[in-house]
């Protein structure tokens, strides 16, 4: 996959080169009759920019997987935005994501947070508006949130505007104290806040190595959780509101699974598969009370 005058990615290392696995995902299922997800944007992107996807060409089953990932997810963005027309939408660890243009309503606020190298990149290849906005700094340099409020204030805003946080293909680079952290900010800093993330489970962070793409990057799992349900214990306010085994969504597409997984096709539905990777989506009031 070679294109002329296509954009350095050669700042893009570590966790932030993960972003090109989902990135390919997408394009690769935009190119497929029976893909799982339409994104032109995608598929522009790839075209633009200089880097080797075919590392990853052989990693079907993390391409499918991140495929569906990414359909549910908009599905449940689509669906709060449907509830909330004038919402504030944050996406946490952005990378490359195109979620914004597949189901923008013209209404909404939207900000893409990530590394300064990633949204450097992003610069180049996607442009901003008044409603759309990138912001590069890491999620931990919690500033970022200050330059929401402002941004927030300047299109006068209330402070308790419906904001959902996404955080997708992020949780599993983080440590628990990290994501402590991060949900405490966030809960303290922002009223009448969801948050959309995906995690794995501690079998799933601990082979990274087994892993079909992110082992040919850099990057490395850090963190599982077992039972979704520990999130509530952690003295922050979280309600889970929903779970996701979206990975259960591979039975649909019998004609695309390899011989071992379809000779063994029940193995999609048992537990240990199941609750490798859900979608886990919650309200977050740190230090407050949630009815």
């Amino acid at each position: 996959m070679n294109f002329v005058n296509q954009e350095s990615t050669a700042k893009i290392t570590g966790v932030a080169e993960t972003l090109m696995i989902t990135l390919y995902a997408r394009y690769w299922e935009t190119k497929r009759d029976d893909g799982v997800i339409q994104d032109q944007k995608a598929v522009e992107i790839v075209e633009k920019i200089d880097y080797d996807f075919t590392k990853f060409a052989s990693g079907w089953a993390s391409l499918l997987g991140s495929a569906i990932r990414a359909k549910r997810f908009d599905d449940r963005v689509s669906d709060f935005i449907k509830n909330h027309p004038n919402a504030v939408i944050v996406n946490l660890g952005s990378g490359l994501c195109t979620r914004f243009f597949r189901v923008n309503n013209g209404k909404v606020n939207w900000y893409e947070v990530d590394f300064p190298e990633v949204i450097e990149l992003r610069h180049k290849l996607i442009s901003e508006t008044d409603k759309y906005k990138f912001i590069g700094k890491s999620i931990f340099d919690f500033t970022w949130m200050d330059e929401i409020q402002r941004y927030l204030q300047s299109a006068m805003l209330t402070p308790g505007q419906p904001m959902l946080i996404i955080a997708e293909g992020v949780s599993m680079y983080l440590t628990k104290a990290q994501h402590l952290n991060l949900c405490k900010q966030i809960g303290d800093r922002f009223q009448n806040v969801e948050m959309i993330i995906d995690v794995v489970s501690p079998a799933f962070a601990r082979n990274t190595q087994g892993h079909d793409t992110v082992s040919k990057t850099n990057a490395e799992f850090k963190w599982g959780i077992k039972k979704v349900a520990e999130l509530e214990t952690w003295g922050l306010g979280i309600k889970i509101l929903d779970i996701d085994h979206y990975l259960t969504s591979f039975a649909q597409y019998p004609h695309r699974l390899q011989p071992f997984w379809l000779k063994y096709f029940i193995f999609i539905l048992v537990p240990i598969f199941r609750n490798s990777s859900r979608i886990v989506h919650m309200q977050i009031s740190a230090n407050k009370i949630i009815q």
